[in-house]
């Protein structure tokens, strides 16, 4: 498995994990070209060994998932419990009931399909708002009219 990719950038940290490696990639350079600083991640797991040494901290982890379904809410109730004061956006392509599936931690948010990056950007930007970092615009981002 590759190395998570680390951008060095003075915007706000944010913890990307995406299974898909081209997403994964895509959506880290589009983030770093906003200003965000990222570290991206191929599972949970790796996210999870990142925040146990209780060093790094995020100002908002972004949770990719195909389908949110018991799988991804696992997943989440494990990242809560890793950093239970940082916020969470899920990026879901579908949402599926499962009734067995464990409650969804607070301070979770989905952007379910369909939405394109300027979409994420603007989620990514409503989750810092109101968890009080202070998200900047770069000129990616006022290019993209957001």
């Amino acid at each position: 498995m590759p190395e998570p990719a680390f951008a060095p950038a003075r915007g706000p940290f944010v913890l990307l994990i995406e299974a898909e490696p081209m997403l994964r990639l895509t959506m880290t350079k589009f983030l770093q070209r906003s200003g965000y600083r990222v570290y991206a991640c191929a599972d949970a797991a790796a996210a999870e060994s990142l925040l146990a040494d209780g060093r790094t901290r995020p100002a908002l982890i972004v949770l990719g998932v195909r389908v949110l379904g018991r799988d991804a809410a696992l997943d989440a109730c494990r990242l809560r419990e890793a950093a239970p004061e940082t916020p969470m956006l899920g990026v879901a392509d579908a949402i599926e009931e499962v009734g067995d599936a464990p409650a969804l931690p607070d301070n979770l948010r989905f952007l379910a399909h369909p939405f394109d990056m300027p979409d994420v950007l603007r989620a990514i930007r409503s989750s810092l708002r109101q968890s009080g970092a202070s998200p900047r615009r770069s000129g990616a981002e006022a290019a993209i009219g957001s």
